[in-house]
């Protein structure tokens, strides 16, 4: 089994999902994987904890497509 971390939630601090070691993304396809919705201003997802809004990126590679959390907006 690889080696996963938790990817704190921006505004609180709280877990939002498990990842793999040195790879922060979601993968859709994984049962266990959290959902990521769309709405008009992009991916995103729901602390679990705190409930806010958490903008997340799509990525797109050779195996497939997946969702990182995005920088913060500057």
């Amino acid at each position: 089994m690889l080696p996963t971390h938790d990817v704190p939630c921006p505004h609180c601090g709280a877990a939002l999902y498990s990842a793999v070691s040195l790879d922060d993304g979601i993968n859709p396809g994984a049962v266990e994987s959290p959902d990521v919705h769309v709405d008009n201003a992009g991916f995103y997802m729901s602390c679990p904890k705190c409930r806010r809004r958490v903008a997340m990126e799509r990525v797109g590679s050779d195996q497939g497509t997946y969702y990182v959390r995005a920088a913060p907006a500057r």
